[in-house]
């Protein structure tokens, strides 16, 4: 009989210390799981413009805008980040002979990165040029580039 005794008290405390040991009581009331989530880890890669053909470029000399316009002589400022900037030339038939002579000097920024395993495009581009007024400034001030199927 005292044996049985010995062997109750011996499981009733396993029992007690494997609760103890789960936490069966619950979460402690006074611990809170306050603030944002933790953001996972920021895929890394190449950034890319699409070109011709949806061909990946970085950094490029041209860029085509549409079907009416061209960015040419490209000097990058920036690559890589939320945005790139770069100094060019601008042309289109819509503003022939005289800006296929002598392209327009503009300030262009892309943006709107896309990200993909891997690797990003940018899927936007803003055209500034002190000479383009009214619709073609305002049409050429947010421009969506192609994005090649990935």
């Amino acid at each position: 009989m005292w044996a049985a005794g010995v062997v109750g008290a011996v499981v009733l405390l396993a029992v007690a210390f494997s609760a103890v040991l789960s936490g069966c009581g619950g979460p402690d009331p006074l611990l809170r799981d306050e603030g944002p989530a933790v953001a996972p880890p920021a895929r890394t890669g190449p950034v890319y413009a699409a070109g011709d053909a949806g061909r990946p470029l970085q950094r490029p000399d041209s860029l085509p805008l549409g079907d009416s316009a061209r960015l040419t002589g490209l000097r990058w400022d920036s690559w890589g980040g939320p945005t790139a900037q770069a100094r060019g030339g601008l042309s289109g038939p819509w503003c022939a002979p005289a800006c296929v002579r002598k392209p327009y000097e503009v300030t262009v920024t892309l943006s709107g990165l896309q990200r993909q395993p891997g690797f990003a495009y940018y899927s936007s581009a803003g055209v500034v040029a002190p000479q383009l007024r009214g619709e073609k400034a305002a049409e050429l001030g947010r421009v969506s580039l192609h994005l090649p199927d990935v």
